[in-house]
């Protein structure tokens, strides 16, 4: 599970890891799909569930809304209108030359810390990990070794560069390194399309397959148009209203809910309701219940009952449907224009989208599924009133992600998918002065760079694709400026209110002596944020060719000379060929040198800063190690006083294998340990439990060991038996056999003596144990009688199995060498009639071709 896609929510969070079956999302520790993204501070941290269940009583402590607070400056209209819903205290951090970003106040371990927002967002992401981790682990494995190594993050489509790059370094003082921050709607596109692909429903390349998504989640909503092809999605268009989500329709609930209860007890309360962040916490929770019951068609009202709401007063009240509804309209007037807007930007209409997927928690209120019935023009009557539901409504981003992660990956191998992403707002580049030639920009990659005036550029239009390099080229020298910032086109595309446009600058150092031909390239990352690629000098210059060169250019001109000439035209041409391989000549090339440069940014974690965020983050995860082994310590302990006392007491347990002083001082030992962890030795230090443990333990050791001792003796002595027996019947037998005649009468005495010696020990044993009690400590010990059992085979098997030896090799004797006599030949000799009748043959043969010659 080491490649995963998180869905990083404003209320929670989703992680899903891709495996060979597919992409499974994880549960945690409590079998739920959904994380609370909160995270809590006291003596020690909380995260997730254990964060969210003490989060009424641990308010102030208790920090959530990460994604809507990260990367936005302290004074943000939008990040202060956050900070008013929000239980916990909100402080600025002061950095030099930067506008003040958000930090959160909190007690931690009894002292007060200020955290960067930032890092609170990478410590839930680090959680999910550790979620992911723990679950791998339960299968087998080292925990650490398991934690997940490639990461896809969802992100919301209108977040700034400003707010991509202050999550990304919220995730690196975790430890956590981002493959791709990805917009959540090309998540659920990719969720929706790589399945469908698979199945060959996107079978026409001409003819792509257009499909909306809407995605109304806990805070925000987002409307995007996608195309379909084989192999391939193109993000034709993104809306959004990032301050639309479910829970303003719990909002609208809580406050009337309030208003009732405050006409009711009109003069008895203290201050308003609503005013209290912990009755504030209670009254949105019942909203949000609330709604949820009334989210499915045919349910006509809901019971809203809440105790002890402030001033040990209760109220209940009963909500309808139509209330319900007529409370939230200016809500569902909302839903329309994103649709409209994304319709207009691709030119399409509700009859060319071949599906309109819903996802996102909000999603499933049956008011706003009526409303994007209506504005889309669907049939009403139909199941959902038209719209598909076929996706996951909590787990498609996270499943987008965890694709997404794969296929980045090297540990996968995925079948290619492209995914055409979509920039929300216009980056231009601008600079000191003119450009060459008024203006010029060269651009690499799909799309064109648009002048926005005399000296800047819009490198990034809005709907173009990332990542991607393009570049300008400038006549300077010295040392000049290139500013990447949002064009004021961005505000016609709701641009966040109160972010500065300004992106990045760069200071570029240049050659100081004469205008340089200066090239600039500007990257967006996959991230889809911007930075300096490189800055070059582009320098013409004349280098003389090689002399190979020259000659085959010569050559090359005789050949010519020989075709438009003839003879005569070749043997003129031919000096002029001879003189081209002497002249040498000279030819344009391009040099290209680096220049340095330098990248300050309106708002950045500084290094300072980081390194101040990762020191507080190891101190605290050291604390997190040291408090949740404190923990296990004193549930360890729990467990053994609980365990052991009921053992003591009963009859088939250890009861009967202690003596009565002994269990009388054991249990009194338990109970004292028991009282102690109730009282003060409930918030002891580790130590202190490993001591308590290690003392108990003296007394509970000794009786297990003697009620082990007593189970395991028997198989160990009838172990011990049958090797004895095995190797005394086989001395018996083996005398006067063939087959082990090999073995001397030594051997067999060693044998004969290792054998008895083992079993007068064994039946002498046998004597001291049988006279003893069970709740006496053992005369013998069953290691002792494996030991014995192992000496006796490693005495007598080398001796059983002795190999025969092999019957030694007989030498051959060598054949007598006969003398050859030798024989003078005499011509004049007869040959001897007991001559061979080879010869004979072979005369008679020869004699007729005498004959004839």
């Amino acid at each position: 599970m080491s490649v995963v896609g998180l869905d990083f929510g404003c209320k929670n969070a989703v992680i899903a890891a891709a495996g060979r079956g597919g992409v499974d999302v994880i549960l945690n520790g409590n079998s739920n799909r959904l994380n609370p993204c909160m995270v809590g501070f006291d003596q020690s941290r909380t995260m997730g569930e254990q964060a969210g269940s003490t989060a009424s009583s641990n308010y102030k402590n208790t920090v959530y809304s990460m994604k809507r607070l990260v990367g936005l400056p302290f004074d943000n209209p939008s990040a202060q209108a956050e900070m008013k819903r929000c239980s916990f205290s909100c402080v600025p951090i002061n950095t030099d030359g930067q506008p003040s970003s958000i930090g959160v106040k909190v007690n931690y371990n009894s002292e007060e810390k200020v955290i960067p927002i930032e890092a609170v967002a990478g410590m839930m992401v680090k959680h999910m990990g550790d979620i992911c981790a723990e679950k791998s682990a339960a299968a087998g494995g080292d925990i650490q070794q398991l934690f997940p190594k490639d990461w896809v993050v969802s992100v919301p489509s209108y977040y700034t560069d400003a707010q991509k790059r202050a999550f990304l370094s919220g995730c690196q003082v975790s430890g956590i390194d981002v493959r791709r921050l990805m917009h959540e709607n090309t998540a659920t596109a990719l969720a929706y399309g790589i399945f469908k692909d698979i199945r060959k429903e996107f079978a026409n390349k001409d003819e792509p397959t257009h499909v909306m998504f809407i995605d109304l989640g806990a805070t925000s909503y987002t409307v995007s148009v996608v195309d379909f092809v084989p192999g391939k999605l193109i993000v034709k268009s993104t809306q959004s209203d990032s301050d639309l989500g479910g829970r303003e329709f719990d909002l609208k609930i809580a406050q009337w809910f309030a208003d009732k209860f405050e006409e009711k007890y009109k003069g008895k309360l203290s201050a308003k309701p609503m005013s209290k962040p912990k009755v504030m916490l209670k009254l949105l929770a019942a909203a949000e219940k609330a709604k949820k019951t009334l989210s499915p068609a045919g349910v006509k009202e809901v019971r809203m009952q809440v105790e002890c709401i402030m001033d040990d007063l209760d109220f209940g009240i009963t909500l309808t449907s139509a209330k319900y509804e007529e409370m939230c309209q200016p809500l569902l007037n909302r839903l329309n224009a994103p649709v409209q807007r994304a319709l207009d930007e691709t030119k399409l209409k509700p009859s060319d989208l071949s599906s309109i997927e819903v996802v996102g928690g909000g999603s499933r209120v049956s008011c706003v599924k009526i409303m994007l019935a209506t504005t889309l023009g669907l049939d009403k009557s139909a199941i959902n009133y038209g719209l598909s539901t076929t996706m996951n409504a909590d787990e498609s981003v996270a499943r987008g992600c965890a694709l997404q992660s794969a296929i980045l990956s090297p540990r996968f191998k995925v079948l290619p998918y492209e995914i055409i992403e979509y920039q929300p707002y216009p980056i231009q580049v601008s600079w000191e002065g003119e450009s060459e030639n008024g203006h010029s920009a060269e651009m690499e990659g799909e799309g064109e760079g648009n002048a926005a005036s005399p000296n800047s550029v819009v490198m990034f239009d809005r709907g173009s694709n990332f990542p991607c390099v393009r570049r300008v080229t400038l006549r300077r020298s010295g040392e000049f400026k290139v500013v990447a910032s949002y064009h004021e086109s961005s505000l016609n595309h709701f641009f966040p209110e109160g972010c500065t446009r300004e992106i990045a600058t760069f200071q570029i150092k240049s050659i100081a002596s004469g205008e340089n031909k200066i090239r600039v390239n500007v990257k967006q990352d996959l991230h889809g944020i911007v930075s300096l690629s490189s800055a070059q000098v582009i320098e013409e210059i004349m280098e003389e060719e090689e002399p190979a060169e020259a000659a085959k250019e010569g050559e090359a001109k005789k050949e010519e000379a020989k075709e438009e000439e003839g003879a005569e035209g070749e043997a003129k041409k031919e000096g002029e060929v001879v003189e081209a391989k002497k002249e040498v000549e000279k030819k344009k090339k391009v040099k290209k040198t680096n220049l340095e440069s330098t990248t300050s940014r309106p708002t950045q974690m500084t290094k300072v800063a980081f390194d101040a965020a990762f020191e507080l983050e190891v101190a605290m995860a050291n604390a997190d190690r040291i408090v949740k082994e404190t923990a296990d310590l004193r549930n360890e302990l729990e467990s053994y006083v609980y365990d052991m006392r009921d053992k003591i007491i009963s009859e088939s347990s250890l009861k009967s294998y202690c003596t009565s002083s002994e269990a009388a001082s054991f249990s009194s030992e338990l109970e004292k340990c028991e009282n102690w962890l109730y009282e003060d030795g409930f918030d002891a230090a580790k130590k202190v439990y490993v001591e308590k443990l290690a003392g108990l333990k003296k007394y509970g050791d000794k009786i297990q060991y003697r009620m082990k001792e007593s189970q395991t003796r028997p198989n160990a002595f009838s172990s011990l038996k049958s090797t004895v027996e095995k190797y005394t019947n086989w001395l018996n037998s083996s005398v006067g056999d063939e087959k082990f005649a090999h073995i001397t009468d030594e051997e067999r005495t060693k044998c004969h003596t290792k054998c008895d010696e083992t079993s007068g020990w064994m039946y002498e044993m046998l004597d001291k144990q049988g006279s003893l009690a069970v709740n006496a400590d053992p005369a013998v010990t069953t290691a002792q009688i494996i030991t014995r059992n192992k000496e006796l085979s490693n005495s007598v098997s080398p001796i059983m199995h002795k190999p025969v030896p092999k019957p030694k090799a007989v030498p051959k004797p060598e054949p007598e060498k006969k003398e050859e006599k030798k024989e003078e030949k005499n011509e004049d000799d007869v040959p001897a009639p007991m001559d061979t009748g080879e010869e004979t043959k072979v005369e008679a043969e020869t004699k007729p071709m005498d004959t004839s010659a």
